[in-house]
């Protein structure tokens, strides 16, 4: 093992790296020091080699690698350049040792014969230099004992050598990128092939996933370029990395980005899958890739401001109004493109609450969707046909067998209203989903075109050892729901363990920093028993109130109600809330 890898299998030196980087390391916890990072977002990992890497999984950011990508971007230096200081033969002697020679293939069928012992060769991919007409990097795909595997190798003096080419790297099938107008990227030569036999122009990087630093990217220069990501977390922190990247080089690319969500295509699929399932059902492949190119988002950022001002000249970012005026001003909460936090303690009745709200959107047409965690759908059903009728009594057994008539007769006049009512809520199966399962039932919601999707309660998810990185990768992939369709999204919440029955605050949520950093706005339900009695300003009047809930805006982005205090009235017999006005400080006039 040479000295270079020995360092990257150090799980210290890397710890010892990033704090020198300005990283805040505790425990698990990692802030990232590559971009602003006021909660943590990173993590590191060992790979399949044995090499510690660090990874953010901020969208904004994305950045993956060993301690000598790390020092680099620390430093702003160039990858090989760190890599030739840190090498023990070069960094004190000015007239180092010579290498031991790597072994040099004299023939390409000596090169092939070579790889093969790993496994099949399934395809070979040369990069050719369009300026030369020579191959500076060859990629062969491999069928392993262990799965699929890539092999590089380039050309030296007298043959090649089985490994990539010095940095940075060549794009793949620069010739056609040179004579095109517009440049899909993809990850993978694969997928760049699936593109090109339909008349369209593809390029990948080399290796895949993360390392796209390694690559020379400036062929696309003043190029429009649509970023295709495989459909998972890895496919689509790469095509993040890559739009940073595009950034650099003169004239700046038109970049714009494709959710392969949106094309109905599963985990880990990517744009050969796409084509091979049009052909499948008798679609033409080169009109449905052309259709989702044209749907592609922009990166830039004037591209997303014109979206986005286009969204609301529409009146599409208009916010869902709640069923309480001075809460809807005060947060502005369900504007499209943001998540709501309500928590409270139990027994706040944040669940009548919700239910209240779900079933007044109902009744305007919005289409909203609920997924319950705790009892079963005819349980929060029974609920709602209680709040409709204004009679608790409806909730309760030993009432329904001593009136039956009456029970028969308020289920008939809002048999109609539950049965459209109730297509819209989840409940949990006998097997507790994880936040990964709810996240994808969020996009799937969001798909559907759901306005307003919910979760109640998120806390009663599946519980891993892992907290804290389950939470930031729930947290990521809600992030990017809610960027990518016109959604808002709800997540009612507990207080962490051993909060009192008070009021609390931002930290006081369960799950922390991961998501007061998620959230655009954050409700706290308090409950008073018995009532309190406050100073509450109600429309152009003023005066002192008795109520027994207050609705505290922790947090409204969008609006100017943070910290403020909205008076409620949970009503027991009718399961509903009234809100009554802002309360009043001693100070205020």
């Amino acid at each position: 093992m040479t000295a270079i890898e020995t360092i990257r299998q150090d799980h210290g030196a890397l710890i010892r790296e990033l704090e020198a980087a300005g990283a805040t390391i505790r425990g698990k916890a990692i802030s990232c020091p590559f971009h602003e990072d006021r909660h943590p977002s990173a993590s590191i990992y060992r790979d399949d080699e044995g090499v510690w890497r660090f990874k953010c999984h901020a969208v904004e950011c994305g950045f993956i690698g060993d301690i000598f990508d790390v020092r680099a971007q620390a430093t702003g230096r160039r990858l090989e350049d760190v890599l030739r200081e840190a090498n023990p033969d070069t960094r004190h002697n000015p007239s180092p040792r010579p290498r031991p020679q790597e072994h040099v293939y004299a023939t390409i069928e000596d090169l092939r014969l070579a790889v093969s012992r790993a496994g099949d060769i399934e395809a070979e991919y040369g990069y050719v230099n369009p300026d030369t007409g020579r191959t500076d990097l060859l990629v062969f795909r491999v069928t392993t004992p262990g799965g699929k595997a890539f092999r590089q190798a380039h050309p030296v003096n007298g043959g090649w050598v089985q490994k990539g080419p010095p940095k940075p790297w060549p794009l793949y099938n620069r010739a056609r990128i040179r004579a095109a107008d517009s440049v899909v990227v993809v990850e993978g030569e694969k997928c760049v092939h699936a593109l090109h036999d339909i008349g369209i122009t593809a390029t990948t990087a080399p290796a895949g996933a993360g390392k796209g630093g390694y690559a020379d990217w400036r062929p696309l220069a003043g190029k429009r370029v649509v970023l295709w990501p495989d459909n998972d977390v890895a496919g689509r922190s790469h095509m993040t990395q890559v739009a940073a990247l595009l950034e650099r080089p003169g004239p700046v690319p038109r970049v714009s980005v494709i959710e392969p969500a949106d094309l109905d295509l599963g985990d880990k699929e990517d744009v050969f899958d796409f084509i091979e399932q049009c052909r499948a059902v008798g679609m033409d492949p080169r009109q449905a890739v052309l259709d989702a190119l044209s749907k592609a988002r922009p990166c830039t950022v004037a591209g997303k401001l014109k979206v986005r001002l286009d969204d609301s000249i529409a009146g599409r970012r208009r916010p869902v109004a709640f069923p309480w005026p001075k809460l809807t001003e005060l947060s502005r909460a369900l504007v499209q493109n943001t998540v709501t936090l309500l928590c409270g303690s139990p027994g706040a009745t944040k669940s009548f609450l919700l239910l209240e709200c779900l079933a007044h959107w109902h009744e305007q047409g919005i289409k909203t969707a609920c997924y319950c965690l705790e009892e079963g759908l005819d349980y929060h059903l029974n609920r709602v046909l209680a709040q409709r009728e204004g009679n608790s009594d409806l909730t309760r057994e030993e009432w329904q067998e001593e009136h039956p008539d009456e029970t028969r007769a308020a289920y008939k006049r809002h048999e109609a209203f539950l049965d459209d009512f109730g297509r819209w809520l989840w409940a949990a199966p006998d097997t507790t989903p994880t936040k990964a399962d709810l996240a994808r039932w969020v996009e799937a919601r969001a798909k559907e075109g759901c306005r307003v999707v919910a979760v109640d309660p998120l806390s009663a998810a599946e519980e891993t050892r892992d907290v804290w990185v389950v939470d930031s990768q729930f947290v990521n992939e809600v992030k990017r729901i809610v960027r990518q369709y016109p959604v808002s999204v709800l997540l009612v919440m507990h207080p962490k363990k051993g909060h009192g029955k008070g009021p609390g605050t931002l930290d006081d949520l369960a799950g922390g920093a991961a998501y007061q950093r998620l959230a655009q706005t954050a409700l706290w339900l308090e409950y008073h028993k018995p009532p309190v009695t406050k100073r509450v300003a109600q429309g152009p009047g003023r005066g002192d109130m008795e109520f027994n809930r207050t609705l505290h805006i922790l947090k409204a982005r969008n609006a100017e109600g943070t910290y403020l205090g909205l008076a409620f009235g949970f009503n027991a017999k009718t399961l509903r809330t009234s809100e009554h006005g802002v309360i009043l400080h001693k100070d205020d006039s």
